[in-house]
């Protein structure tokens, strides 16, 4: 009996050694668990919105339809600092003296999502145009865009990039898409 009690008494000491070490593992990985999504919260808060001094710009051709043309722009992240973005660029074409070009930007229903670019990271945006006059349009010589201001969401500023796409008729409607990570395709 003294064996049966004695095994008896070591099972229900190492059950709970065993309870408690679990306990032990369960609230450190909790507690670890909880200190990464605080230390998420806490890069998200520090990490700037993208602004232009942030930022590069560069415009890329992509394949073209009857009348129809696309393009990306892609917004390159040039500081030593993650920042954030998120959202529709806004654009206006100018022509080589600089005066605005006819501009409408329309957004293209999406889901915006929150863009975190580290360092050399990007995020681009696909735009379509229309080469097809619209009725009573000027002629395409005074609807020639020489360049292209791209203001990042939620700025002031703009950065400028050259314009060598042709004309973009239809009253200068440029349909745009949310932000995405990355460069974007490249036909």
């Amino acid at each position: 009996m003294r064996n049966s009690k004695w095994t008896n008494g070591w099972v229900v000491s190492s059950a709970i050694a065993a309870a408690s070490a679990m306990a032990l593992v369960g609230l450190t990985a909790g507690v670890s668990q909880a200190s990464t999504a605080s230390q998420a919260r806490t890069l998200v808060a520090q990490t700037s919105w993208a602004d232009t001094g942030d930022l590069k710009v560069q415009i890329h051709a992509l394949n073209a339809g009857a009348g129809q043309r696309y393009a990306s722009v892609v917004l390159t992240n040039k500081s030593r600092k993650s920042v954030r973005t998120q959202g529709y660029v806004g654009l206006q074409l100018l022509n080589s003296a600089g005066k605005n070009v006819t501009t409408h930007v329309v957004r293209d229903p999406g889901h915006p999502k929150l863009i975190t670019l580290k360092p050399g990271q990007s995020a681009y945006t696909e735009l379509h145009w229309s080469v097809v006059g619209a009725k009573g349009e000027p002629t395409k010589a005074e609807k020639n865009p020489a360049k292209l201001e791209v203001t990042p969401p939620d700025s002031r500023h703009h950065l400028t990039t050259s314009w060598k796409l042709g004309e973009v008729l239809q009253k200068g409607r440029i349909d745009v898409t949310p932000l995405a990570k990355g460069t974007g395709p490249t036909h």
